[in-house]
């Protein structure tokens, strides 16, 4: 047996295993700086989005809500909630008539008796949608769908003898509140005398809120649940 006894050849493999490695290292590295820089953008554009429809969520149950539910006149002669609401909340997308109807179901009516086309909850058909304009770039557009009313099924108010003739889905005094707000919804009140008072019930409301850049919603887009009592 023979061995060869010349290295002709040997720096030229062992420079190119070194480029290589060299080579692997440096894609490595790359390819980790691109990730990071993906990762903290998708996470900036999720951040925003998300303080987007928190924002949405304030201006929903702080303003909105307790404008619709200021209504009072919904089933008698005077102007309809589709005119009031709009009218009130001018700076909002106006919404087809039907959404407006559905939204003061689900404002003042327990899921179970909503009815059926009122039931469907869309992201296409939202409840309420506007827009909030971003420091930069383009508005972000905040969607919600009341979800769920809670529902209060009480027989009678204790200390008062009155009785309940249905059941409510609150009865927060939208005028002053507390636990001192004047009985309604399907209460028996007795005549003469200061109006009878009744514990504060609130309404319970699970609400569904989306946000999302106008102009990139696929990548700039956030959604939560909120449970808010009125």
């Amino acid at each position: 047996m023979k061995f060869l006894q010349r290295n002709n050849g040997m720096a030229l493999i062992t420079a190119l295993m070194f480029t290589m490695l060299t080579l692997v290292i440096t894609m490595a590295l790359l390819y980790m700086v691109t990730a990071g820089a993906r990762t903290s953008g998708a996470l900036k554009r999720y951040k925003t989005a998300t303080d987007a429809t928190y924002g949405g969520s304030e201006l929903l149950t702080r303003e909105i809500i307790g404008k619709a539910l200021e209504f009072s006149n919904f089933s008698t002669g005077g102007n309809p909630f589709t005119t009031y609401f709009p009218a009130k909340m001018g700076a909002l997308t106006l919404l087809p008539e039907s959404n407006l109807s559905c939204l003061h179901m689900r404002l003042t009516t327990p899921r179970r008796f909503w009815t059926p086309a009122c039931s469907v909850i869309t992201s296409s058909s939202p409840d309420i949608s506007f827009q909030l304009n971003a420091a930069s770039g383009s508005p972000y557009r905040v969607f919600s769908n009341i979800a769920d009313t809670s529902e209060w099924r009480i027989t009678s108010f204790p200390g008062t003898g009155l009785k309940v003739t249905n059941s409510l889905a609150g009865n927060s005094d939208i005028t002053s509140g507390g636990e001192d707000s004047d009985l309604t919804q399907g209460a028996v009140v007795g005549s003469g005398g200061p109006p009878l008072k009744s514990p504060h019930y609130p309404y319970v409301y699970k609400i569904e809120i989306q946000g999302e850049r106008q102009d990139n919603p696929n990548k700039e887009k956030s959604n939560m649940t909120v449970l808010y009592a009125y």
